[in-house]
Parts: structure tokens; C-alpha cells; sequence
């Protein structure tokens, strides 16, 4: 009975880590704040994006990095900070929907 029990706890167990997947990423996108990315609207102008992203990055909202329709949430946001509302390429470890970004730069 302790074998069955010791072998269905490691079952278990690795079941859960492979839930959790990290895989590596290299990705472009645009550094958003959290408000306007999930309404799915422009709340302002193009040329205003940036202004606008760091008022709501102040205001308390987090940044995200939103590639096509998808959105991440990123795990450091300092580094992300420095690029709000930018066109940005990224290279970090995803999980889930989390992104931590390992290098960031403007995209060209």
C-alpha cells in the first residue's frame, strides 16, 4: 500500500510541474498599459500612444506586452517600463500567460 501511495504521489507530482510549462520566446510586440489592452479599443490617438501608456502606467495599471490579439502579463516590470507604448522585440521565458523578459529592445 505505501508503494502504491509513494508512486501515485510522484504521478501527481509531475503531472503538476508539466502543467506549469516555461518555454523560451522571441517575440514582437508593443509595450501596452493592462486598462487599455484588455478593452480592446484605442483609447487614444496612435501618435499619443506613448504619452497615454505611461499616464496609465502611473495611474497604476500594469504593462503588458500585447503581440497581434494575445496578451502577456509581464513578470518584471521594470524592464519593461522604459518602453512603454513602444514596438518592442522580446526575448524571455514564457509561462501560461506570463512573460518574464530576459532582453528587450525597439523593434526595427
Amino acid at each position: 500500500m505505501k508503494k502504491f501511495l509513494l508512486s501515485s504521489a510522484i504521478i501527481l507530482f509531475v503531472a503538476a510541474l508539466s502543467s506549469f510549462r516555461v518555454d523560451a520566446v522571441h517575440l514582437k510586440g508593443v509595450i501596452e498599459d493592462s486598462t487599455c489592452a484588455n478593452a480592446k479599443t484605442q483609447m487614444s490617438p496612435l501618435n499619443d500612444r506613448i504619452a497615454c501608456v505611461k499616464k496609465c502606467l502611473k495611474m497604476g495599471a500594469k504593462a503588458v506586452l500585447v503581440v497581434d490579439d494575445k496578451i502577456y502579463q509581464i513578470t518584471n516590470q521594470k524592464v519593461a517600463v522604459p518602453y512603454a507604448g513602444k514596438d518592442v522585440v522580446v526575448d524571455g521565458t514564457l509561462t501560461n500567460d506570463s512573460i518574464n523578459i530576459s532582453k528587450i529592445a525597439d523593434a526595427k
